[in-house]
């Protein structure tokens, strides 16, 4: 195929360059020259993976289950963390979608202050809950993972308005869950 830009003939055949990717997977290393091997392999991965969901294995016994969250970090996690911070995740795990920061915040009971004007704007929650995620990153960091393996952020803009949404890592949620987490207390709390 030829094509013409800015008054000069460029065959496409000439530009393309193929790049063979290889990488590892489970123990063991593949290698793809074409997007037909590509596919090939996807689908063999996947067949191949669904065949050992029901087999056990001692090969990956040394991997976390639940990712980067092991039954350990998740401990020590609940232990560096305050209240709020708790609440926080508790309300990320009552949903198994996306939450917007607004619902979260209106969760966190916080101070209320004399400006009813700001109060009704939503800033004073969203500020709480600004405090808290904040708090709750420097714990995550002290125990050496990044706040994108507890939680991702999501934002979308809605007729000029910004939302925020709130998405819990899913190896957190099965960790949590094998710790019978959220206490009771906290369920009482968000009513769950």
């Amino acid at each position: 195929m030829t094509i013409t830009l800015k008054g000069k003939k460029i065959t496409l055949k000439d530009t393309l360059t193929i790049m063979a990717i290889e990488f590892e997977f489970r123990g063991e290393w593949y290698r793809v020259d074409t997007p037909q091997e590509v596919v090939d392999l996807k689908k063999y991965l996947r067949a191949h993976a669904q065949e050992e969901q029901g087999s056990s294995s001692d090969l990956y016994v040394s991997v976390p289950a639940h990712g980067k969250w092991t039954g350990d970090l998740f401990a020590l996690l609940m232990e560096k963390i305050g209240y709020f911070e708790k609440k926080f995740l508790a309300v990320l795990l009552s949903v198994s979608y996306p939450i917007d920061a607004n619902t979260v915040s209106g969760f966190l009971p916080i101070p209320v202050r004399e400006n009813k004007r700001r109060r009704k704007a939503g800033w004073e929650s969203l500020l709480f809950l600004a405090g808290i995620q904040s708090g709750l990153v420097r714990h995550v960091r002290t125990l050496g993972l990044e706040p994108c393996d507890l939680y991702q952020v999501h934002i979308s803009w809605r007729d000029g308005r910004r939302t925020r949404y709130f998405t819990l890592d899913p190896g957190f949620r099965v960790a949590a869950k094998d710790q019978d987490w959220p206490p009771p207390f906290l369920r009482e709390a968000l009513g769950t």
